[in-house]
């Protein structure tokens, strides 16, 4: 949807530019005037007119910042508050703080609460504190589709894909393939998957994968799909046990989900793997710390982080050094993740 179809702020260099059908730096460059930069004067009068008419107003913050950076780069979830209990969260932004740190830069938190709306997260973006953004969140979270709108900040998806954001995430359906054909060679051929209610765009991906797997080995039929609240596992539990023929093996979208159903099945006396056999994904938790070696997928989130960070520094670059050649920036770059044998299967 156009910025023009809906009532999503102050205008933008984006919408003068698509106003002239100029692109969004050239006009970035003529209203502050860009050192160096060389425009025809009658393109310059013509985006100076389409700024008074549209009623474009300049963020004097933010016009500043452009001649110096901040060396701050900011982090936003669009899942609730920053929980540093949250294991996949910590890694996450421990491994950007690491690849920050290589480079020297500082990371702001941001997160959506109760009391704060899009308006007051885009507002904070907008004041030239941050040079750029990762982003942790869902496709159709409208911060995000504010900013691929609008263009007017450097910003990188990480772990989640979300369209027209440079987005850097793991191989979920590699991962999720290689965790079938593990389980398969174990004899399991009633498999079933646990996912949350919350489509993240990698769950999308792992749940494709799977169903696409066990389609290929003639076996869909024997592949049921459990929904659950986040890390609730006891509904799934009960469901699979009212079952006439329960799954053998059941899949989990992430480690966190799989470790709670190995609990909900100790305390209903179901042994693990004898009884069901269990996986997950992300190779987050620390074998050290947790009752069993989990059958999971890895994944390299320093590595991740040090990608996406890449990434970000390119757009940086661009666009304060515009006369610089950058590197290119990919609209999804997919990692590698490894499989991670364990007791649970």
């Amino acid at each position: 949807m156009r910025r023009s179809e809906r009532n999503t702020g102050a205008v933008t260099a984006k919408d003068i530019g698509n106003a002239l059908g100029l692109s969004q730096p050239t006009v970035s460059r003529i209203l502050t005037g860009a050192a160096g930069y060389r425009v025809a004067e009658d393109t310059r009068v013509r985006v100076m007119q389409a700024a008074a008419q549209m009623g474009y107003r300049p963020n004097a913050v933010a016009r500043s910042l452009r001649r110096r950076r901040t060396n701050i780069v900011g982090f936003y979830t669009g899942y609730g508050y920053v929980d540093a209990r949250n294991a996949f969260l910590a890694a996450i932004i421990g491994s950007i703080q690491q690849a920050a740190s290589r480079r020297r830069v500082d990371v702001l938190l941001h997160s959506m609460s109760r009391d704060t709306s899009t308006d007051d997260i885009y507002g904070e973006l907008m004041d030239g504190r941050v040079d750029g953004l990762f982003l942790h969140t869902h496709v159709g979270d409208p911060l995000a589709e504010r900013l691929a709108e609008s263009d007017a900040l450097p910003v990188v998806a990480i772990a989640d894909a979300l369209p027209g954001i440079p987005s850097v995430v793991c191989d979920d359906e590699s991962g999720t393939r290689a965790l079938i054909a593990h389980l398969w060679e174990r004899g399991h051929r009633r498999i079933g998957y646990v996912y949350p209610r919350t489509r993240f765009a990698s769950v999308e991906r792992r749940i494709g994968a799977f169903l696409t797997e066990m389609r290929e080995r003639g076996t869909e039929s024997e592949a049921p799909l459990f929904a659950i609240d986040i890390e609730d596992t006891l509904p799934a539990l009960a469901e699979i046990r009212a079952m006439p023929n329960p799954p053998t093996a059941v899949c989990c979208w992430n480690d966190l989900t799989a470790y709670d159903l190995i609990r909900e099945c100790g305390q209903a006396g179901i042994r693990v793997p004898g009884g069901l056999a269990i996986a997950g994904f992300d190779g987050l938790m620390d074998p050290k710390l947790t009752p069993c070696r989990l059958l999971t997928v890895a994944a390299n989130w320093n590595v991740i982080a040090e990608q996406a960070m890449e990434q970000l520094f390119a757009q940086i670059e661009s666009r304060f050094c515009p006369e610089e050649e950058s590197s290119p920036v990919s609209p999804v770059t997919t990692l590698p993740v490894q499989l991670v044998e364990g007791d649970t299967a």
